[in-house]
């Protein structure tokens, strides 16, 4: 005969003979309370007065003592047992005995009897225990959660529960199974956030598997939740666990990072040949791509060839809402054991390690400062260097789909270097949106040949790693889609029936064999539809919690989940223990997350419009109260459906991560914000930060486009002012002198009386000065601006002044004292951390130490302005460097190599479309093709240098002279001559020491008799000025001339 079995764990029932009594059997609601009282203090009197008042509280029948009599009769009655409840004492009992048999009994029993064993070190016995409590457990009397009476007992299971975790955890850790202890200390931590036994277990897991960095973030989080909730800080043992970790002596051999997902600690079935194939990539320092849909399994693959491979591994994992925060995947991968190993400051310098502090704070690094966008070039060349110094070494990254672009960057780098690092990239091909940076980076990936590893469905056998009998394999083999998370849905649908059981090593043992039509109808109901039938049965703060973390759609503490959903915290502590018992939410080293993508998918497809929008604006409260991200408030705003509040977020962002010069990130900020379609003076910030990213990227013509229009929308005048002269900077460059001096004019006009926007557009507006030929105008404006700078405090405003006045006296032809406010310009940068203005009066510098006669001086400064901007990604300053560097190399006579750096430097200006520079390296070209006697090469690039210079005189007067020489190379006196009068015509300052000398070459050759008068004159200048490199070759003529 079957014992009476009455479940108090997951929904209450009873069961005779094996069969379920039905719930009409009672007689009322109140008969399955009795039950319940009685069963979950078996073998202690329950009082008439203490079962009375939880049956009726204060609305009591007129004869309370009658009607509970009626009520144990009727409860006797459903037992199918008289005897079962014993009158004793004033009161009533469940009867002990082997015939009825309570779970929560048994889950108390198991616990005790793996707390036994723990005791005694026999791990094996103890985790079999916990295991089998654990199987039972489920949320302790659900229908009086809310009751007087239940609380003292649920909060007891709760307890035990918690116990049997962390025995388990515990055993595990004993038995060399440190990533299944992590899955069970990460629940035990979820479920407990505040007790340090938990959190303490957890480090040490982490520790064992291999994951520093998440046994860190482990006590990091509870240091910080012991403050914010108790004002206390963590014990001496959890500290001092801390303490060893960060010194190193926790370190496991392994490197893998753990995780505490369920479907990623299943056994890895069907992907061996997959596994064997990555893992040879790895051995061989290739790259290997991995592509799978949602849940099929590219995660659990990536952690297996982590624990297999010999090499040191990396592994991080992108987020969607990340993926415009600038080096969030980076951050991710420094933070890996195997770099936070590397001695840093053996790896590198000084300045760049105190740049990577903004990734990784515990460097604590200091160095001399470094304005944003040398941080940003800094950064990348950093992370680039450490992930180097891990080879041999495997770097793995998952979801790739969402990488930020900074980081891609990084990696399209490191793909190019010849480190022994392997890599391997796992995404979803599906959510690759064309034209992003992720597509054009794995588009230019593919010409590297990467190994190609596509992730199909799981079949029959493979399916059978998984699920004991091969009928339940087969028939999920042919009714799901194959992918392991469509299986693991499948799978405990049957287990909650009762046709599977979990085993401890993962994957379900048969208990009764379920039919294949049930197999088929759970399958082709889906797995989303499982996952929303499972959030449908949650309580409703559990479902609002749950489609919270959905649309947030990253790690959240705690904090920011009760702000949200305004749930108190030790109410939100249980629901999420709830949640994660259910599959839909889980914890780990950065916070609380849905189970699983597909999780988050399914709910944010099936929310309802209305629900959606109120807790995206919900979240957008929260994330604004918790000084969150504006990226993300900008997103839960226009999901609010509160465009112009999003629009303006989107700007504030989109600024953010222009300052740092994130110019892609910047642009896709800013290109979200404009998809709102904002008006009016919403939208002209937007423009203007898009503008001003495609200007930086190399794009002239839209940025000029996208600050047309943002100019067209403002009405703040400082700010047209702004925008005015910007546009003048980009026509500088890129356009027309004379058109940039109107647009500096107006830009002053619009200043009026703003001293920064005056004092900016007066700086440009000196610049055009400059570069007409405008020396006196320039001074003026140049102190004006200098005068606005200093009254504001602006010191970057004044040491622009300073640069702008050393290239005035450069060009104005005085080289020596140029050559020395060039030095002083370039430490200025250098101190204030702005290095990428050190380029160019450093490669300026040098470039005057070739016309000062010194020239392998020259070299080595222009070098060194080159290495800088290559190192600072600095497009602009190389093109400018490597023309100096060429003319550099013809001085020390290597016109070869000069020719190659022209070359070099003449496709960066062209990419940038940037016209001065363009110009400047053609006449660089013409150069080393006339000291290479190449005259017919020469002079084509040099009148192409003509023809594009336009109204920049400077490059026209250079290249008229040096096209005068070769025209006297060939005898062609009438055309030296013509080139000659160009030169001097338009030339000015520096570049007439060169019209000059042609002249006087021209004269000598002619015979002309005031040839000495003309030479003489020209030398005076060339000593005068410093230009010895003239005057040496100005002796010699009059050495002709008077012989």
């Amino acid at each position: 005969m079957f014992p009476v079995e009455v479940n108090l764990l997951g929904r209450f029932t009873v069961r005779r003979d094996g069969v379920e009594v039905d719930t009409t059997a009672f007689g009322g609601r109140r008969v399955r309370t009795l039950v319940r009282i009685l069963a979950v203090q078996r073998g202690r009197v329950a009082s008439r007065d203490a079962l009375i008042e939880a049956l009726w509280g204060e609305q009591l029948p007129a004869d309370p003592a009658t009607n509970l009599n009626v009520i144990v009769n009727r409860a006797r009655r459903a037992l199918g047992q008289p005897a079962a409840i014993v009158t004793e004492g004033g009161g009533y009992q469940l009867r002990s005995g082997p015939d009825i048999v309570v779970d929560a009994e048994q889950f108390q029993a198991h616990v005790a009897e793996a707390s036994a064993a723990m005791a005694r070190a026999d791990h094996s016995a103890a985790f079999e225990a916990a295991a089998a409590a654990l199987r039972l457990w489920d949320d302790p009397l659900p229908e009086d959660a809310y009751a007087d009476w239940a609380r003292p007992y649920r909060d007891r299971f709760e307890r035990l529960h918690q116990d049997a975790l962390e025995v388990a955890a515990a055993a595990l850790l004993s038995m060399d199974r440190p990533r299944e202890a992590v899955a069970l200390a990460a629940d035990a931590v979820t479920r407990q956030p505040l007790r340090e036994a938990s959190r303490v277990l957890l480090m040490r897991a982490y520790a064992a598997a291999g994951d520093q960095a998440a046994a860190v973030a482990a006590y990091l989080d509870l240091r910080r939740m012991l403050a914010d909730e108790l004002g206390i800080d963590p014990s001496a043992e959890a500290t001092g666990l801390y303490e060893h970790l960060l010194r190193g002596t926790l370190r496991a051999p392994a490197t893998a990072t753990a995780s505490s997902s369920p479907v990623d600690l299943l056994p890895l079935v069907g992907r061996e040949g997959e596994l064997e194939e990555l893992l040879a990539a790895g051995r061989e320092g290739r790259v290997a791509l991995v592509s799978a849909r949602s849940g099929g399994g590219k995660s659990r693959l990536l952690d297996a060839v982590s624990d297999r491979s010999d090499r040191t591994t990396v592994l991080a994992r992108c987020l969607l809402p990340e993926r415009e925060e600038p080096w969030s995947l980076a951050r991710s991968l420094l933070r890996s054991p195997s770099v936070t190993a590397i001695e840093t400051g053996q790896t590198l310098d000084a300045t760049t390690l105190a740049a990577l502090t903004d990734l990784l704070p515990d460097l604590a690094a200091a160095g001399p400062p470094v304005d944003p966008q040398s941080r940003r070039a800094l950064i990348l060349r950093g992370a680039v260097r450490l992930l180097e110094s891990t080879a041999p070494s495997l770097v793995l990254v998952d979801d790739l789909q969402w990488a930020d672009s900074s980081s891609l960057q990084a990696l399209a780098v490191l793909v190019g270097r010849t480190a022994d690092v392997g890599i391997v990239l796992a995404y979803r091909p599906e959510e690759v949106e064309e034209d992003s940076t992720v597509a054009q980076f794995l588009s230019d990936l593919a010409e590297s040949r990467p190994v190609e590893v596509p992730l199909g469905p799981l079949d029959a056998d493979a399916l059978q790693g998984l699920v004991s009998s091969p009928t339940v394999a087969s028939a999920l083999a042919e009714h799901t889609d194959g992918s392991p998370f469509a299986v693991v849905q499948v799978a405990r649908e049957l287990e909650r029936e009762g046709s599977l059981r979990a085993k401890a090593a993962g994957g379900w043992d048969t208990i009764a064999e379920p039919a294949s039509a049930r197999v088929r109808e759970l399958a082709h109901a889906g797995q989303r539809a499982a996952i929303w039938r499972q959030l449908e049965r949650q309580r409703p703060e559990g479902r609002e919690l749950s489609a919270s973390l959905a649309l947030l759609g990253r790690p959240a503490p705690l904090r920011l989940l009760t702000a949200a959903t305004r749930i108190p915290t030790e109410g939100a502590t249980k629901v999420v223990r709830d949640l994660a018992r259910h599959h839909l939410v889980r914890h780990d080293s950065e916070g609380f997350r849905v189970d699983h993508d597909m999780v988050a998918e399914t709910i944010r497809d099936r929310l309802p419009a209305v629900e959606r929008a109120r807790l995206h604006q919900q979240l957008a409260n929260a994330l604004e109260r918790t000084d969150g991200p504006l990226d993300e408030r900008a997103r839960h705003l226009a999901g609010a459906g509160d465009k112009a509040a999003a629009a303006s977020a989107y700007s504030a962002a989109a600024r953010a991560r222009l300052d740092l010069f994130a110019n892609t990130e910047a642009q896709q900020l800013a290109d979200e914000g404009l998809a709102l379609e904002p008006e009016g003076e919403r939208r002209a910030p937007l423009l203007e930060v898009r503008g001003e990213t495609r200007a930086r990227r190399g794009d002239p013509g839209p940025a000029r486009e996208d600050l047309r229009a943002a100019l067209a929308l403002t009405t703040s005048r400082p700010t047209r002012s702004r925008l005015l002269t910007r546009l003048a900077q980009l026509s500088l460059g890129a356009e027309d002198l004379l058109h940039a001096a109107e647009l500096a004019d107006l830009a002053l006009a619009e200043a009026q009386d703003d001293p920064g926007a005056r004092a900016r557009a007066l700086y440009v507006r000196a610049l055009v000065d400059m570069s007409l030929n405008g020396r006196e105008r320039t001074e003026a404006r140049l102190d004006e601006a200098l005068e606005l700078f200093t009254a504001n405090g602006d010191a970057a405003g004044m040491a622009d002044i300073l640069d702008a006045r050393a290239m005035a006296t450069f060009v104005d032809g005085d080289i020596n004292a140029g050559i020395a406010q060039f030095d002083r310009a370039a430490r200025l940068f250098t101190d204030s951390g702005n290095l990428l203005r050190v380029v160019t009066p450093r490669s300026t510098r040098g470039h005057g130490l070739l016309f000062a006669g010194r020239p392998e001086e020259g070299l080595s400064e222009v070098g060194a302005a080159l290495d800088l901007a290559r190192k600072l990604g600095y497009a602009d300053g190389e093109a400018m460097a490597r023309w100096h560097y060429a003319e550099a190399l013809v001085a020390c006579g290597r016109p070869d190599e000069g020719l190659e750096a022209a070359q070099e430097g003449l496709a960066i200006a062209r990419r940038i479309a940037h016209r001065g520079w363009t110009a400047a390296t053609l006449c660089a070209i013409g150069l080393c093709r006339h000291a290479l006697d190449d005259p017919d090469a020469a002079t084509e690039a040099f009148e192409e240098c003509i023809a594009i210079s336009g109204s920049m005189f400077w490059f026209r007067s250079w290249a008229g002279a040096r096209l005068a020489l070769v025209s006297l190379g060939r005898d062609d006196w009438a055309g030296a001559s013509r080139h000659v009068e160009d030169a001097l015509a338009v030339g000015s300052g520096l570049t007439l020491y060169e019209a000059r000398l042609a002249q006087c070459e021209l004269a000598v050759r002619r015979g002309d008799e005031e040839a000495g008068k003309l030479i003489d004159r020209a030398l005076e200048k060339a000593i005068t000025g410093g230009h010895v490199s003239s005057a040496a070759r100005l002796r010699h003529l009059r050495g002709q001339a008077l012989g």
